[in-house]
């Protein structure tokens, strides 16, 4: 055999084995998963409301529309430092209760059972008191001509 084919049967190899070893790296969040779209009128109903490098919250826990779908335990929508719509489930993971919405308190969202709070700041939603394991379940959120659209990623 040949040094060239010796190559050959490696670079192959290499790049059957590599895609096949790497498995599944999406992340589960221990909150349900529930419909979420939820469309806000900003420029009618909350023309205030605009990533300005300040943490500005909206919470809702009841839907507004009939069409409306609000996830499991309600909406978190924020702006964050990075000047960017943020949108997140009302629901703590590490207690998953549903009735027990997180409750904002400046640039954190904190948990009224466990005591954990999540880190609004930048959009990430991560436990800051190390009793959770996992961030916030997360949803997109998209503006576009004075509508902000939050829906499941």
């Amino acid at each position: 055999m040949k040094v060239k084919d010796t190559h050959k049967i490696l670079l192959c190899c290499f790049f059957l084995v590599i895609p096949l070893s790497c498995g599944n790296t999406t992340f589960v969040s221990s909150v349900p998963s529930y419909p979420v779209h939820f469309e806000i009128n900003i420029l009618a109903e909350y023309p205030n409301f605009v990533p300005s490098g300040t943490i500005e919250t909206l919470t809702f826990t009841e839907r507004r529309y009939p069409t409306d779908a609000i996830g499991y335990a309600g909406l978190l929508v924020f702006t964050a430092f990075d000047e960017h719509y943020h949108a997140c489930d009302l629901c703590c993971p590490k207690c998953v209760k549903r009735d027990m919405p997180l409750e904002v308190d400046g640039m954190y969202a904190c948990c009224p059972n466990c005591g954990e709070a999540y880190d609004l700041s930048y959009g990430y939603c991560n436990p800051t008191k190390n009793i959770a394991k996992e961030m916030l379940r997360m949803y997109n959120a998209s503006y576009s001509n004075g509508k902000l659209l939050i829906y499941q990623k």
